[in-house]
């Protein structure tokens, strides 16, 4: 049986509570509308999208999946690499692997939303399918490990330069006057290319007290808890135990 390369796009939007495959969004749209009501032509093109999009999501989520991260030079495999250093290259983006994948006839499906945890800044999933029915769908990758030496020798073929993140477009995200690196907290390893959708490039860069603000502000709310309008009960608690062992001995 012969596979030709498709590549497919997903985004990050789906309903809350329920599995995608069984929202419909046609559906969903008519009851809204009331019966008769005729639905406009673009409102049948996005409901089809819709219905496409979960039908992917669900077709493909047993599939091989390949992170940027995977082909990073500069991460050692604590961190996330999975190819030797010497098969690494510096930052690898998901819209380039897509591109190794399908010169390989392989399925793909691209989840440009989607971040590995430990490369929060270079956002893009790429899943791949590698078998079907327990069974290679190409002769010509034996293996996932087989999958990752031959994605990273088509980014070793095809190294990452400023314009590359030009290539894909977000809907909504006009392209930047000037390509600025990014912002790099202190302490963060971040690629010096990234996504224009990337955390990292939104808002003009990220700042590197983010983080530590986020985590006082969860302390102080779980501080405050009971604590009465000055939010300040536990963190007095030790004081007023010292006073009042002060009284007692008195």
């Amino acid at each position: 049986m012969s596979h030709h390369a498709r590549i497919e796009e997903v985004s990050d939007s789906e309903p809350d509570d329920m599995d995608p495959s069984d929202f419909d969004p046609q559906a969903f749209a008519q009851s809204m509308m009331g019966p008769g009501a005729q639905m406009p032509a673009q409102h049948e093109a996005a409901s089809a999208a819709a219905r496409n999009e979960a039908e992917q999501r669900e077709r493909s989520k047993h599939w091989q999946v390949l992170y940027p991260v995977y082909f990073d030079a500069t991460r050692t495999r604590a961190e996330g690499r999975r190819v030797g250093k010497e098969q690494a290259v510096p930052n690898p983006l998901a819209r380039e692997i897509v591109d190794g994948v399908a010169a390989l006839g392989l399925s793909v499906v691209f989840e440009p939303g989607k971040t590995h945890p430990k490369d929060w800044a270079n956002p893009g999933r790429v899943r791949v399918l590698l078998k079907e029915e327990g069974k290679a769908v190409s002769s010509s990758v034996k293996n996932k490990h087989h999958l990752y030496n031959l994605v990273a020798a088509h980014l070793k073929s095809h190294p990452a330069t400023e314009e590359t993140p030009l290539r894909l477009r977000i809907a909504g995200l006009p392209p930047p006057k000037e390509m600025k690196p990014p912002a790099a907290p202190r302490g963060w390893k971040m690629n010096s290319i990234l996504p224009l959708h990337s955390a990292a490039l939104s808002g003009g860069g990220v700042s590197e007290n983010m983080f530590k603000d986020m985590m006082a502000e969860l302390q102080g709310e779980q501080g405050g808890a009971g604590a009465g309008p000055s939010g300040s009960g536990a963190a007095n608690e030790p004081k007023q135990k010292k006073k009042d062992k002060k009284k007692g001995k008195a």
